[in-house]
């Protein structure tokens, strides 16, 4: 269990907890008209997705007792079927993982150290916000990118969150031409660039964890965005371990 907790550790984020902020930027006490209105087409295109598929190439830094940092890297590759469905394959430099979700039951899988775990939840859970919510709560796991994959993260949630929020300009991530925003809030900073024109996608976002003194960062380049519908019936959504993989039990924590 120690082992399943860890490797989730190591990978989840919740992308829109996150902000940026820098000295030049403090005397913006407010969210910018502009960040606020990209952010917001951002969302409303996501949210009107019924399927989609992304990757995203993650770097995390790991710090050690001594202050040291190293940079572990990950390929996340995501699909969706909305309300209730989904399959994340997480390879990372130290750990290979699969989440699944077929509307019933939520499977970890590490297929590291070939183990597997369940965790069926009464049938109020589901749907994938309320996954979202009820693993973070009982599991204390994050799914990777899990925020940008749900639908209850609207712009009024965010802003209740943030403390400041900018319009830092246009820049080019993997030649796509996008709009950079920047954020900040109590223990967080993050930034995320948003596609230019008629398909505001997210195509980065980085995040900078305050409370840790070596401030950590999270980042993720998306790509490969596919919103070409899903069968609910797609055998993806469900895991079938290997024969030989150990069955073990996610640690429970009570309300």
């Amino acid at each position: 269990m120690g082992l399943i907790k860890k490797m989730a550790g190591l990978m989840g984020v919740s992308l829109m907890g996150m902000l940026y902020f820098t000295p030049s930027l403090a005397e913006t006490p407010l969210i910018e008209v502009k960040a606020e209105n990209t952010l917001q087409e951002m969302l409303n295109y996501l949210k009107d997705q019924s399927s989609l598929k992304f990757q995203a190439d993650v770097a995390q830094d790991l710090v050690f007792s001594n202050g040291q940092k190293i940079q572990l890297g990950a390929i996340v590759n995501l699909k969706v079927r909305r309300p209730d469905k989904l399959n994340i394959d997480y390879q990372g430099d130290r750990n290979h993982v699969r989440f699944y979700f077929d509307g019933k039951t939520f499977t970890m899988e590490g297929l590291t150290n070939n183990v597997y775990a369940n965790f069926l939840e009464p049938s109020e859970v589901d749907n994938i916000n309320a996954l979202v919510r009820r693993i973070g709560e009982r599991l204390n796991i994050t799914l990777p990118l899990g925020e940008i994959i749900a639908t209850d993260n609207d712009l009024e949630s965010i802003k209740n969150r943030i403390t400041s929020g900018v319009y830092v300009g246009e820049s080019r991530v993997n030649g796509v031409i996008s709009h950079h925003l920047a954020f900040t809030q109590d223990n967080l900073d993050w930034q995320i660039w948003i596609e230019k024109g008629e398909k505001p996608l997210p195509r980065k976002l980085v995040i900078t964890y305050k409370q840790d003194p070596s401030s950590p960062q999270y980042s993720a380049i998306l790509s490969n965005w596919n919103f070409d519908p899903i069968s609910e019936e797609d055998p993806i959504f469900s895991s079938q371990p290997a024969d030989d993989a150990d069955k073990i039990d996610f640690l429970i924590i009570q309300p």
